[in-house]
C-alpha cells in the first residue's frame, strides 16, 4: 500500500513509523524541515512502549514532488486547526481510490475536509494510542491502545476492511464501528474533562482525581457535552463521566497534550473540544457554562504563552 503521512508530530510519526516497519508499505511523510533532515538522516526511531528504526522511510517538506504518484492512503495526522489547509494541500493528490483518514481529536474536523474532497474518499479514526515526540525523528510510544475507523459513505466500506487489514499486519490493534461519530464524541468528552483542568492547574492527570471539587467540576463539564450530544441524537456506547475518571486514573502520570501544547508556546485545540461543545450547545438550545468558560481561559492562556514563546525566539536570535 502506498501510504502518505501528512504532518510528522507524534501520532504521525508513530503511524508512519509502524507502517513503513510492513513490508506491504511504502511510506512517505511531509513535514517541516527540520523533522525532514533528521529523518533523511537518521531514520525515524520509536522508543518507548515500542523500540524500532525505522530507515525505509521518505520525508519531504511539501506535496509538490508527489503529486504524480498514485496513493492508497493519506493520513491526515496534523492538529485539528490545520486540517483545512493540509485538505487543500492533498486535494490535487486525490484519484477517485485514494482514501483519507483524518485521525485528530476534537469534534467537526472531517467537516473542514469535505469542503474540498468527496465523503467516499474520506475515513474518520478515533486512536487510542498515545506519543510524544523527543526531538525531530524520535517518537516515544506512552500508551498503546485501539484505532477505530468509521467511513462517512458506505460505498467505501470495503476500503476501510483493506486498511484495516493493512494496519494489523503493522501491529495496531484496529476495530471498524458503523457509528465512528459515537466514537468521536466519547474520546472528545474524556479530553474535554481532562485536558482543560488540567491545563488550567498545570497537573498531571492523576492528580485531578485527588480534589473532590475539581471532580465535580469534571464530571458537569462532561456531562454538559453529553447534553448536547443527547439533543443531537449522537448514542455514547458507554458513560463519558466514568470513563472520563476511568482514563484519567490510566494515564495519571500523564500531562495531557493540551497542556504540553501551552508549555511549548504552541496552539492548542481547544476549539475542537470544549469550544465545540459550546458552539453545538448554542446552536442546539442547551447550555454549556463550563465548557464556555473553559474554551475563553485556555485560548488567553494559548494567546499569552504564544506571545512569550515569540518573544523568547526573538530574544534568542538577537543574542545568537
Amino acid at each position: 500500500m502506498k501510504i502518505l503521512v501528512m504532518g510528522a508530530g507524534s501520532i504521525g510519526s508513530l503511524f508512519a513509523g509502524l507502517l513503513a516497519c510492513n513490508n506491504e508499505n511504502d511510506v512517505t511523510i511531509v513535514a517541516r524541515e527540520f523533522q525532514v533532515k533528521a529523518v533523511k538522516s537518521y531514520g525515524l526511531k520509536i522508543k518507548g512502549l515500542i523500540e524500532k528504526t525505522v530507515k525505509n522511510i521518505k520525508a519531504e517538506t511539501s506535496v509538490q514532488p508527489l503529486i504524480k504518484e498514485a496513493w492508497d492512503l493519506i493520513l491526515l495526522t496534523v492538529k485539528a486547526y490545520s486540517v483545512s489547509e493540509a485538505s487543500k494541500q492533498i486535494s490535487p493528490l486525490i484519484k477517485e481510490k485514494t482514501m483519507v483518514l483524518c485521525l485528530q481529536n476534537g469534534i467537526g474536523v472531517e467537516d473542514e475536509v469535505l469542503k474540498v474532497i468527496r465523503k467516499e474518499n474520506i475515513i474518520r479514526g478515533v486512536t487510542f494510542c498515545g506519543a510524544f515526540l523527543e526531538k525531530p525523528g524520535i517518537v516515544v510510544s506512552t500508551g498503546f491502545g485501539k484505532t477505530i475507523l468509521g467511513g462517512l459513505s458506505p460505498r467505501n466500506y470495503d476500503n476501510i476492511l483493506d486498511i484495516a487489514e493493512n494496519f494489523k499486519n503493522s501491529g495496531f490493534y484496529v476495530e471498524i464501528s458503523d457509528n465512528i461519530q459515537s466514537i468521536v464524541w466519547t474520546k472528545t468528552l474524556v479530553n474535554a474533562g481532562i485536558n482543560p483542568y488540567g491545563t488550567l492547574t498545570g497537573m498531571r492527570n492523576g492528580e485531578l482525581l485527588e480534589y473532590e471539587d475539581l471532580k465535580l467540576l469534571i464530571a458537569e463539564t462532561v456531562l454538559e457535552g453529553v447534553r448536547v450530544a443527547d439533543k443531537l441524537k449522537i448514542p455514547l456506547p458507554e458513560d463519558p463521566v466514568d470513563l472520563t475518571f476511568k482514563t484519567a486514573k490510566a494515564t495519571a502520570e500523564n500531562f495531557n497534550s493540551m497542556l504540553q501544547d501551552i508549555k511549548r508556546g504552541r496552539r492548542t485545540e481547544i476549539d475542537y473540544i470544549n469550544g465545540a461543545i459550546s458552539r453545538l450547545g448554542s446552536s442546539t438550545g442547551v447550555s454549556t457554562p463550563l465548557n464556555m468558560l473553559l474554551t475563553f481561559l485556555v485560548k488567553r492562556l494559548e494567546k499569552n504563552t504564544m506571545v512569550e514563546e515569540l518573544w523568547r525566539r526573538v530574544i534568542h536570535q538577537k543574542i545568537s
